[in-house]
Order: structure tokens, then C-alpha cells, then sequence
């Protein structure tokens, strides 16, 4: 079995080939050969041949959703070659959650699409005593009082690390560590709240990007795949003179309060918090290697969407 990052490029590359060949019937279509491009290449061809047809398979169900309802990638306004191309990991880092682009330069127009190989994670984001993630996620420094509670914390792992210490040694590590990081994180993320109006849609911003996106999701158990579009900025399914859309897809709100925010019910490691016009996130935080370090990984999730949220699931 395939690592799930290498299952994941291995996934993006199936995206971006069965789109490829697809749509290079039907119009001006090149495809990006860069370094980013390669390295999702270089994951497919780790898979056997089995895991790579179905991979193919997964991408072609997705793509059969996509292009219907985007007139611009195979009928647009003006001629010109539609360019294809793999995202950087910087960008996403930075704010872009898209794998797979889809641009037409002259036109400024583009889409992307999120490519998830059985998970629906929307960032996995670090805390640690460096990292202000106030400023990082909404662009609003955190408190001195923040800082001052989680040091000490991170001060104690960093010691950890030194004696090279397995998570799996410490004794009740969801008390000593987690709980209580969580705790002055749910603490300073209301205060900013407080101070600030526009924290909830930052929130949003940050964990889904500032375009929007076709998140194509492949369930390997269920072999199925599903699409779902984030219209937030009404940039989806846009007409051409040559194609009028098809369907329109609905523009989401995005929040503009949280209503609640505190501990999951019977969890120690997981927060939700909940926001107007649908919107609820769970943010569970774990440690993402055997050994100690001094930074904790967050696992963030929508399970909570707005009601016209479109959903489709084809099989495969």
C-alpha cells in the first residue's frame, strides 16, 4: 500500500491526465510538464497496476461532473490554448487549496480543483510556541497572555525531544498536552473574535482559499467519487458566448459569526466551532510523528456545510 501523501499526488496526476486527455478533442489544451507536474507523475508510477487503474477511473468520474458544468474549458469566448497545470505545496501553504489548474491567461480566467484521496481534511495546520497563528490564519497577531501559556508547553516537549522520547511513553499525554493547548487556543480565538468582526470569514478564507474550487474526493472503500463545488466568489460554472451553462451553481454565504466554540463531546484532542449560514469546523489536534517534537498538527475538517452546498457521487 501506497504512503496517503504518495496516494495523494499519485491522485492528483490522475486528475490532471484524465482531464487532459478529455478535453484535447475538443480545444487548445497544454498541459504544464514542470517540476510539480513530475513529482505528481513520479507518485502514480510508485502505485501497482491495479491501484493506477483505479486512480485513472476515480479521476474520470470526477472529470465527467467537472466539465458539464464549465463551458469556458472546452467553449470559451476567444481562441486561445487552455493551460493545464499542478499547483505547488507553497501555494498551499500560502492560502490556494487547488491541485489541479485550469487557466486561460488572456481571458484572466481559471478554475481548480482539490484532489483528496479518502479523506476530506481541509488544512493540517501546526501550533507550536514560533508559530502566531493569529496572524498566520487571519492576519491578527495573538496575545502576550497566549504566548505565556502555551511556552511552557512546548518548552516541555522541546525538552522531550532532547532525551529522544516516543509519544507513545508519556503517560496521559491528552492531559498534559493537549487539553490544555486547546484550551488557551479556544481561549485566544474568542478574543480575537471579540476584537475583531471579521474573524469568522477570515477563518473561512484561510482554511478554503481566496478562488474557488471543485474539491474532487475519491472514497476507495465505498468506489465512489464525489464533487463538490466552492462557489464563494461566483467564479463557477461562468457562461460563454459559445456555451451557456448548463446548471447554475448555487454562490455559498460565507460565516459572519461563531455562534459556539468549546471541547467535542467526549473528546480531549478535538474543538468544533460553530458558525452562522451552515458553516461548522472540527479542528482535532495530534501529534503527527512517533517521536516527540515541539509542535502539535491540527486535523481540520468541515462536517458542517451550507444547506445548498451541492453534492455528487458517481461510482466507479
Amino acid at each position: 500500500m501506497p504512503s496517503q501523501e504518495i496516494a495523494g499526488k499519485a491522485f492528483e496526476y490522475a486528475c490532471i491526465k484524465v482531464l487532459f486527455d478529455k478535453l484535447r478533442t475538443q480545444t487548445d489544451v497544454q498541459l504544464l510538464e514542470d517540476v510539480n507536474f513530475n513529482n505528481t507523475r513520479s507518485a502514480f508510477e510508485q502505485l501497482t497496476e491495479s491501484e493506477k487503474e483505479e486512480h485513472l477511473l476515480a479521476a474520470l468520474r470526477g472529470v465527467e461532473i467537472i466539465t458539464p458544468l464549465e463551458p469556458n474549458l472546452a467553449f470559451p469566448d476567444i481562441t486561445e490554448p487552455l493551460i493545464l497545470s499542478i499547483q505547488s505545496n507553497k501555494k498551499g501553504q500560502k492560502g490556494d487549496v487547488r491541485d489541479v489548474l485550469c487557466v486561460r491567461n488572456a481571458k484572466g480566467w481559471d478554475i481548480g480543483l482539490s484532489c483528496k484521496n479518502n479523506h476530506e481534511a481541509v488544512k493540517h495546520s501546526r501550533l507550536s510556541r514560533t508559530i502566531d497563528f493569529g496572524k498566520a490564519w487571519l492576519g491578527y497577531s495573538v496575545s502576550e497572555n497566549y504566548k505565556n501559556t502555551i511556552t511552557p508547553l512546548f518548552d516541555e516537549l522541546d525538552e522531550l525531544k532532547s532525551k529522544k522520547v516516543r509519544w507513545a511513553e508519556i503517560d496521559k499525554k491528552d492531559e498534559k498536552f493537549y487539553i490544555p493547548l486547546l484550551k488557551a487556543f479556544v481561549e485566544e480565538l474568542s478574543s480575537l473574535n471579540t476584537l475583531y468582526s471579521d474573524v469568522p470569514e477570515k477563518l473561512l478564507n484561510y482554511l478554503l482559499g481566496r478562488n474557488d474550487f471543485y474539491k474532487v474526493i475519491k472514497h476507495t472503500k465505498e468506489k465512489t467519487t464525489e464533487v463538490k463545488p466552492f462557489n464563494i466568489y461566483g467564479t463557477l460554472g461562468l457562461s460563454t458566448k459559445v456555451q451557456k451553462e448548463i446548471y447554475k451553481i448555487t454562490r455559498l454565504k460565507m460565516p459572519t459569526e461563531i455562534l459556539k466554540m468549546d471541547f467535542k463531546k467526549n473528546s480531549t484532542n478535538t474543538v468544533q466551532i460553530i458558525c452562522d449560514n451552515g458553516w461548522t469546523l472540527s479542528l482535532r489536534i495530534h501529534n503527527a510523528s512517533e517521536w516527540v517534537e515541539p509542535s502539535l498538527k491540527f486535523d481540520i475538517q468541515l462536517v458542517g456545510v451550507p444547506h445548498n452546498l451541492g453534492s455528487r457521487i458517481e461510482s466507479w
